[in-house]
């Protein structure tokens, strides 16, 4: 099941959660991703805020210049405060963009930091999909992040932190059928498998979970209390709560 996707999240250190990179330290970072857009590899990297991402585009533009990016599936990590500017030149590479549930542990701060209007856009992906931005949803794990899907689909339906402040306004809240796509089709797309998974499909591999709770209709604050009953991947049973029920007696 483990497989290559490319180079990221962090290829040097000095590119880092750093906004402002030197000269010789964006010349080194163009060196590595212009090296893997002539191979033809894709490309992720973490970028944390709006106000510097145009140092990162910048480089992104240049190589695509020299070696056409478009067909590689490059994205940005994170950047939960895009604008709408930094999304169309995104765009404009075939440059996407994954977005996760960070705000959902950090978002209180984040309003003391940058204020409540700001937030209530945070991540704007109702404007990122109105642009056409390839747009995958995930948690980003344990580190800073419940790894839980479920809660991190509540998450991007309520806009609340886990203090239960609603950060989020309705110009940014996804339907539920649009973060359902972001987490699956939409994510499939980074790993060039949209045509395989992420949606289910004839033709498509098996790749299902039969769930405790219909997540399109049960309400919203309970969608993170969702578990799944059954798990298909590629039409084999890996995970059965009738086998974990009985492996626990």
């Amino acid at each position: 099941m483990l497989r290559f996707g490319g180079l990221g999240e962090r290829i040097t250190a000095a590119m880092n959660n750093n906004n402002r990179p030197t000269e010789a330290e964006k010349a080194k970072y163009f060196e590595i991703v212009k090296w893997a857009a002539d191979r033809g590899m894709a490309l992720t990297m973490h970028w944390g805020n709006d106000a510097s991402v145009g140092q990162l585009l910048e480089i992104f533009e240049r190589v695509n210049k020299e070696t056409p990016i478009g067909n590689l599936r490059w994205s940005i990590a994170h950047l939960n405060d895009a604008s709408e500017a930094s999304l169309r030149r995104m765009k404009a590479l075939g440059v996407g963009w994954t977005v996760q549930d960070a705000m959902y542990f950090g978002g209180d701060a984040y309003v003391q930091q940058a204020g409540a209007a700001a937030a209530k856009r945070v991540p704007p992906v109702e404007t990122g999909k109105s642009i056409g931005v390839a747009i995958g949803g995930g948690t980003d794990a344990h580190r800073v992040a419940s790894y839980n899907p479920f809660t991190s689909l509540q998450w991007f339906l309520d806009g609340k932190t886990v203090g239960g402040a609603a950060i989020r306004g309705p110009e940014e809240t996804p339907s539920r059928l649009d973060a359902l796509r972001f987490y699956t089709l939409g994510s499939a797309w980074f790993s060039f498998d949209e045509k395989k998974r992420g949606s289910l499909e004839v033709g498509k591999v098996a790749d299902l979970a039969v769930l405790s709770k219909d997540y399109m209709t049960v309400p919203v604050d309970e969608v993170h209390t969702i578990e799944s009953v059954l798990t298909m991947v590629g039409g084999k049973v890996v995970y059965s709560q009738d086998d974990a029920v009985q492996s626990r007696r």
